[in-house]
Parts: C-alpha cells; sequence; structure tokens
C-alpha cells in the first residue's frame, strides 16, 4: 500500500510527514493536485493525503478567491470514483464540509456538542452594528469557509458611545485589504468599515465573544490533535489578546503544564473525539476555548487539515508517525 501526499507545492508540513515515513522505513509520494486528477483513475493500492495548498498571497480577496479555487478542486475530487484499493486519509466531502464554519457548527449542535455561539449573519456593515449593539458583548467576524487567522475580526462596540475596538490581522495599504502576519489595533470607524465589508463580502459568520482561561496571566486556548478516536496531541495556545494562533508570534505551552480537572480533561477529549467522528473525518485538528469562570469546554472550529503543529515536529514529530503507523495497520490488509 502506498501513501501519497498532495499539495500545489512542497512545505514544512508534507516534509516532515515524508520525514515520519522516512523513520517507519515507508515511502511517501508527493503529488500535485493536477498530476493526482491525471492519474487516481488508474492508481492501485494507494492511501492519499489532501493537504491546503501553499500560497504567499497576502491580498485578502484574492487569497479567498484562492480558498474558493480550492474547494471546487475539493469537489471535483469528490466526484471522481476512486478504484476498489485507492482511499482518501480524509475524504474530500468531509473536508469541504469542516471548511465550512457555518456548517460545521450545525452538526456538531446536532449531536449536542458544546460549540462557540453564533449570532446571525450580517450582510451589511450597518447589520453588523446593528447586532452587535443588540448582542452587548464582543464578537468575533471571520470567513465562512477556510481556517486559520486569516481575515478574523474581534470587535467590541459600544453604541451609547459609538466606541469601536477592533483587533485584526487585516490591514488596508493604499486600498488593497491584506492579510498581516501581526495583530493590528483599531478604533476609528472610517478605518474599520473597509475591512469588515471585505470579510462579509466573502461569506462571514459571526461568534458570540466568550472569556478563555488564562496560563501565566495570558488568554489561551486548545488545538487537540484527534485521530479517530483517540487524541494524538494537545498543544496550548496563548496570547495577550483574543486571537491565540500561533503563526502570529503567539506562545506555545504544554498540556501538562495546565492545573485543569481530570472532569474538564475527559470533557475536552469526549467532545474532541464525537467532533471528527461527527463530521466524518479520520484525523483532524479541534480548537477548543474553556469558558473563564466555569471550565466549560466550547469547540471553536474543526480543521480537517490541522495535524500541523510545529511544537510536535522540531521535537517528536509523533503526530505524523502515528498517522503514517495507523495507516500501515489499518490499510496494508484493507478489503472493501
Amino acid at each position: 500500500m502506498q501513501i501519497i501526499v498532495v499539495s500545489n507545492s512542497l512545505s514544512k508540513r508534507i516534509e516532515y510527514f515524508v520525514e515520519a515515513g522516512k523513520h517507519l522505513q515507508t515511502e511517501v509520494c508527493f503529488m500535485t493536485y493536477e498530476e493526482l486528477f491525471s492519474c487516481l483513475p488508474l492508481l492501485r493500492q494507494a492511501v492519499i493525503k489532501l493537504e491546503p495548498c501553499v500560497s504567499d498571497e497576502t491580498d485578502f480577496l484574492k487569497y479567498a478567491l484562492l480558498n474558493q479555487a480550492y474547494k471546487e478542486t475539493l469537489q471535483r475530487l469528490s466526484e471522481m470514483s476512486l478504484p476498489d484499493d485507492v482511499y482518501f486519509l480524509n475524504t474530500p466531502d468531509a473536508l469541504l464540509r469542516a471548511l465550512d464554519k457555518k456548517e460545521t457548527k450545525e452538526v456538531l449542535m446536532d449531536k449536542g456538542l458544546k460549540v462557540t455561539p453564533m449570532l446571525p449573519s450580517p450582510q451589511s456593515f450597518d447589520e453588523l452594528r446593528q447586532l452587535l449593539a443588540d448582542c452587548g458583548r464582543g464578537c468575533f467576524l471571520k470567513p465562512r469557509y477556510g481556517s486559520g487567522a486569516g481575515g478574523i475580526m474581534a470587535i467590541r462596540y459600544q453604541p451609547n458611545r459609538n466606541k469601536w475596538v477592533v483587533y485584526t490581522t487585516l490591514r488596508q495599504v493604499d486600498g488593497v485589504i491584506h492579510n498581516t502576519k501581526r495583530i493590528n489595533r483599531l478604533s476609528v470607524e472610517k478605518e474599520i468599515i473597509p475591512l469588515a465589508e471585505a470579510v462579509i463580502q466573502t461569506e462571514a459568520i459571526l461568534e458570540e465573544w466568550i472569556p478563555k482561561v488564562q496560563l501565566q496571566g495570558e488568554n489561551y486556548d486548545l488545538r487537540v490533535v484527534c485521530r479517530e478516536s483517540e487524541i494524538d496531541y494537545i498543544v496550548v495556545r496563548c496570547s495577550k489578546g483574543s486571537i491565540t494562533n500561533l503563526h502570529l508570534n503567539n506562545k506555545a505551552h504544554w498540556w501538562n503544564e495546565l492545573s485543569l480537572s481530570e472532569e474538564v480533561r475527559q470533557q475536552i477529549y469526549f467532545q474532541c473525539q464525537e467532533a471528527v467522528q461527527s463530521l466524518d473525518l479520520r484525523y483532524a485538528g479541534v480548537d477548543v476555548l474553556i469558558e473563564r469562570g466555569t471550565d466549560i469546554p466550547y469547540i471553536i472550529e474543526v480543521n480537517g487539515q490541522g495535524d500541523h503543529v510545529y511544537q510536535d515536529m522540531f521535537a517528536y514529530n509523533s503526530i505524523y508517525t502515528q498517522q503514517i503507523k495507523n495507516i500501515k495497520k489499518k490499510y496494508n490488509h484493507a478489503n472493501r
């Protein structure tokens, strides 16, 4: 059984996945999506891991178009017939579902899982203003599709004073909205409007803000890497602000540093395993926050390609090693 990893170009995550294969004396082949389309009908005895496309595009609206193109790639793959002995590690359909934050939340809520609450999706800045005024607390405006911090806006609005505070990676330069690798603070409405309208234009969801528990004076949430019914890794993502994504120079801490009760830990394990199985994923990264004051865990989102954790890759590479071990065990004698 051959293992194939697919993207538009090589990346660190692919290099470390291939390296995990070498460690296990297992060859992992790299292929582009176009190459996969050409050879898929002829493939035999293969397990295919679909990775996200690599891009250094900073123009937010152009990047949204690339996301749309990737969704179309997955849709096209989902419509192709697979030979009987060829398998996707995560199917294109499951990846598409996980890329849609709104659909993901609806599926998880139907299963009785706790997710960060959604408000109605604004169709304009005026609607956003009204929704924020009615909510009475901070909210996150996010692109409906995709993953990562690109396009996320953490917004606080006080209608009685018409006062705004926004934290976002977005920034407008010469009329073009760019996604940066730093968090910018905005308080002037006329600077906020074009950024929010750009996110709304790509289809957006609005989530209610829930205060996160803290570690060493910083807010934190979790990226929980699940493989079917197993928890492979948990990284603690700390930030002085609301946005914790690690590529924004936030700090990674260890799971065993947290003073959580065993009951809360077991709730997190259970919720994440249920989420992955509910979305028909075989592995995923589940983002979880724990509410300050109650210790209730809430699922923020599920990333069907969210097994990329530098803290693990550079130390043990255990996530990818375990993934390949599992592929060999499960598929080497697989029959449909």
